[in-house]
């Protein structure tokens, strides 16, 4: 099972992850991952960069150390509308968009207003992806915002930082959530992204854990868009609406 895009990884423009883009790109070469994302917190959250970081990703080449390099964020939910903490001047240097609950950017509240602000999320054409949803203070109906996400052309996330451990309990409680999560979407026919949310260059494309699980599951290889660089590539120029990879 080769992966071939890491779609959820931080540099040290997020004040606690503490690597380099270009440490990122290297251990991705090393790993065979030819898409890499770089998506640092958005300004919601007090470890975010500044604004600028984001709209000046453009001065960054395409490729480092021979890895495709996306543009990208991880934005913040901040209420339960499915509003983010993207502004409309950041867009435009934006290649791919996670959507993910951080505390303190907004509180916890129900699961019905959790799972109504993820689908809304999901209606935002921007937004290519639901992040790390095993937050359990952020229950929601999976099937219902699995079935949203399948309508609406987006991904759902299997967050391997949060199964790295299988010795750590938060870690086990993880691997059921994202075990259940795998079986709807393959139910309902739901693309998935395997993400490191790598905050160290180590972790880069580390996804054994997410491996196992993939195979104890049976779930599709087809609805795996990691595994597929074309389907992975087709996947960013359809939101994007150009073709970044020419």
């Amino acid at each position: 099972m080769q992966f071939i895009a890491d779609m959820h990884t931080h540099t040290i423009a997020s004040t606690h992850a503490y690597s380099t883009i270009t440490e990122n790109a290297a251990e991705a070469e090393r790993k065979g991952i030819k898409i890499l994302a770089m998506t640092d917190h958005c300004t919601s959250t007090p470890d975010s960069p500044h604004p600028w970081h984001f709209q000046n990703q453009k001065t960054l080449p395409r490729k480092i150390c021979g890895v495709f390099i996306a543009r990208g964020v991880e934005a913040n939910l901040i209420d339960y509308e499915g509003n983010i903490d993207v502004s409309e001047n950041m867009y435009s240097s934006l290649d791919w968009i996670i959507a993910s609950y951080h505390h303190p950017a907004c509180m916890p509240g129900t699961a019905v207003q959790h799972t109504n602000s993820y689908i809304k999320a999901l209606e935002n054409p921007r937004i290519n992806c639901l992040g790390h949803t095993d937050t359990p203070d952020f229950a929601y109906d999976i099937r219902e915002v699995c079935v949203a996400c399948r309508e609406y052309g987006k991904a759902m996330e299997l967050n391997v930082s949060r199964i790295r451990d299988p010795e750590n309990p938060l870690n086990q409680r993880s691997y059921e959530f994202y075990r259940k999560l795998l079986g709807i979407c393959a139910e309902e026919g739901t693309n998935i992204v395997v993400d490191s949310d790598s905050h160290f260059w180590d972790t880069i494309g580390s996804f054994e854990r997410a491996a196992e699980l993939i195979e104890e599951v049976k779930f599709p290889h087809e609805l795996v868009l990691s595994l597929d660089e074309r389907r992975m590539k087709d996947f960013i120029v359809r939101h994007r609406q150009r073709n970044i990879f020419e």
